[in-house]
């Protein structure tokens, strides 16, 4: 049996991770491979019109090569008192 070593050559991608934080309602334009959103507040808040109660994250992947465009609504549904952290990994 002859084994023959399959060689893929990968460059390194190299990425840059960039942390925001926001107290009231915005868009946030993702433009990223991962977006992740982290509720630090007291109330629950909508992305998208989608219900993310305090303390809870919301992490959105891509694959390989790939770039999400979705452009995020972030409401705080009235809250005075809230906290979303947002992470994001971008490729460079």
């Amino acid at each position: 049996m002859l084994f023959i070593p399959l060689i893929i050559n990968i460059m390194d991608r190299k990425f840059r991770i960039e942390l925001y934080q926001y107290q009231q309602n915005t868009s946030i334009g993702s433009n990223c491979n991962n977006i992740t959103f982290i509720n630090n507040g007291v109330a629950t808040i909508q992305i998208n019109n989608f219900n993310l109660v305090a303390g809870a994250s919301l992490s959105i992947g891509g694959n390989e090569n790939e770039i999400d465009t979705t452009v995020y609504q972030l409401n705080f549904q009235g809250a005075t008192n809230g906290n979303v952290a947002v992470i994001k990994k971008i490729f460079i």
